[in-house]
């Protein structure tokens, strides 16, 4: 792939498939909330054709104002791979928990852990060979200590979830459903941090 075309391409890719896990979230019925965006119709089926338009759309600016700061580079595709990990994330537990019709509790957990494996899953890929390009094969014990960084993240993010859906009561009134998705996104921002820092010194330090 051309490596001036390459950011471009995959940015547009990225916020693709971002969009179609975002559909999961908003389709999901338990979140009453989204019920006015639905009544939109067909419109809402744009999303992924939205979110591709606004990745490359940051992806060149980001180019146009840091392409010579390699660290602010990578901060803003590590932000825009975080989104689309996040929405996988999210998109698959908000299926889970629609087919299980499960908000809260112990088996939260588990689903919680399946969601955040495919994000990982995913996390690394994009983190490997496009957030920080490490374009050599994986060193000895890199995805061991990839999976070690990954698990202290499920932890974090695993534990906000359940304390936060189990011991608290949803604020401002809303459901259950979109309440598990408030959560989430915190849980995702905490796991976030200790992701990008381990990630870029730890696990695919140059």
């Amino acid at each position: 792939m051309n490596s001036k075309n390459k950011d471009f391409i995959l940015s547009l890719l990225c916020g693709f498939l971002a969009g179609i896990f975002l559909l999961a979230i908003v389709k999901n019925p338990y979140v009453t909330e989204f019920k006015g965006l639905n009544n939109l119709g067909g419109v809402v089926w744009l999303l992924p054709l939205l979110f591709a338009f606004l990745f490359f759309l940051a992806i060149a600016i980001a180019k146009t104002l840091f392409r010579r700061v390699l660290f602010l580079m990578q901060i803003g595709k590590f932000a825009e791979s975080g989104v689309l990990n996040t929405l996988i994330d999210i998109g698959i537990l908000n299926l889970l928990s629609w087919w299980f019709n499960i908000f809260s509790g112990p088996w939260l957990i588990i689903m919680n852990i399946v969601a955040f494996a495919f994000a990982t899953t995913n996390s690394y890929f994009w983190n490997k060979f496009w957030t920080f390009e490490k374009k050599e094969g994986a060193a000895n014990g890199e995805f061991i200590t990839f999976f070690i960084v990954s698990v202290i993240g499920i932890g974090i993010n695993t534990s906000i979830v359940y304390f936060g859906t189990t011991f608290m009561d949803p604020l401002l009134n809303v459901s259950n459903a979109a309440w598990l998705d408030v959560v989430k996104v915190g849980a995702t921002f905490a796991s976030m941090i200790w992701n990008f820092a381990g990630y870029k010194f730890i696990v695919f330090k140059k």
